[in-house]
């Protein structure tokens, strides 16, 4: 995969508002595309690993960053992160 592989971006969502997430692009042209939605720890290495054994395999991969750049580092964490995490903003649609 070249240097764009796993880029840190911001994409606008169907309500206006802005998102970060993380795009892994693959070499091939029209290739499909996946939605790889993180686990409680946050979009963390593992799950970026994921998207990038997808995007090796020919897919487009977004991940979306649940929670805006923080990552837990143990269950306590997670389990504050997930709890606290805003369910209908982040999977707003219209």
């Amino acid at each position: 995969m070249d240097d764009q592989a796993d880029r840190k971006i911001s994409f606008t969502r169907p309500d206006g508002q802005e998102a970060p997430g993380y795009v892994f692009s693959t070499a091939r042209a029209g290739a499909p595309a996946i939605v790889l939605i993180q686990e409680w720890w946050g979009a963390n290495d593992q799950i970026r690993g994921v998207a990038r054994r997808l995007a090796d395999a020919g897919y487009g991969v977004l991940i979306p960053d649940l929670y805006r750049g923080k990552l837990a580092s143990d269950g306590d964490e997670a389990n504050h992160l997930m709890s606290s995490l805003n369910f209908p903003d982040a999977v707003h649609q219209d």
